[in-house]
């Protein structure tokens, strides 16, 4: 009998696919072990979290929730970001994020479930990371008004988009972003680019604008609202720094939709 001294082209063509299959099958079954994982992580969190706000209600007299996240003693941590919302001292809602997961759980709805709190901040950074949310701007780990870090945007930079540019919406929908921030003493910022601008998804064209010109010694709150029309149901959103001196720093900004 004649052996066969190896292999065919196409008999290797078929081990090849078959490892190929295999491997992808394999890559898909540790992601979703991961995803549970992780899903896992945020629940228990924010069930302990909720605990927490919940024993802050009953001895304070007041049977108010906390006010904050702070008050609330919520912290991000293993890459999980909170947010921490209360429209009156009679509710709550707390929401965690991880890459693409969000979850939440609040005084209406005591179980954890996959979603958004209403208002949440549409822009979460992750501040312990190199990756800023204001195109061109640095982390800075040396002034902040929340640790660890702010943007910081230096002298002729303005017009720098916000990550998640454009946002859209309904008709009717507003949108409102807060930031706080403080200047260099020599800053000679004004309001013509030093602003926080809401510009056509499309053309860019002006729609709204709210300056924070002129030295900022103090972490200063600026807070700017558009309500999307027929015309305009999708905005940029940027802010920037029009000095020719001094830098500028940016913290605790947020994007919400309501």
């Amino acid at each position: 009998m004649k052996s066969r001294g190896g292999f065919t082209i196409v008999e290797l063509l078929i081990v090849v696919v078959v490892m190929g299959i295999l491997a992808s099958i394999t890559i898909v079954a540790y992601n979703g072990i991961q995803d549970r994982a992780k899903k896992a992580s945020i629940s228990f969190a924010l069930v302990q979290y909720s605990k927490k706000i919940v024993t802050y209600r009953a001895p304070n007299g007041t049977e108010e929730y906390p006010p904050n996240k702070e008050a609330a003693g919520v912290q991000d941590a293993n890459g999980i970001q909170y947010q921490y919302i209360s429209t009156s001292a009679s509710d709550y809602c707390l929401m965690a994020t991880s890459g693409s997961l969000n979850y939440i759980i609040s005084s209406t709805n005591p179980t954890v479930q996959a979603g958004t709190c209403t208002g949440y901040n549409m822009l979460v950074w992750d501040e312990s990371s190199s990756s800023v949310p204001i195109t061109s701007g640095v982390a800075d780990t040396s002034t902040y008004r929340s640790a660890p870090a702010s943007v910081r945007i230096a002298p002729n930079m303005t017009g720098r988009m916000l990550s998640g540019s454009p946002y859209s919406g309904d008709v009717g929908q507003t949108y409102t972003v807060s930031l706080w921030v403080k200047s260099d003493t020599s800053w000679n910022g004004t309001n013509d680019n030093s602003k926080i601008r809401f510009g056509n998804g499309s053309s860019g064209t002006l729609l709204q604008a709210c300056g924070y010109g002129g030295v900022k010694a103090d972490w200063t709150q600026v807070t700017c609202s558009y309500t999307l029309t027929t015309g305009n149901t999708s905005v940029g959103i940027s802010v920037g720094n029009s000095g020719t001196i001094g830098n500028i720093w940016i913290d605790d900004i947020s994007v919400s939709r309501t």
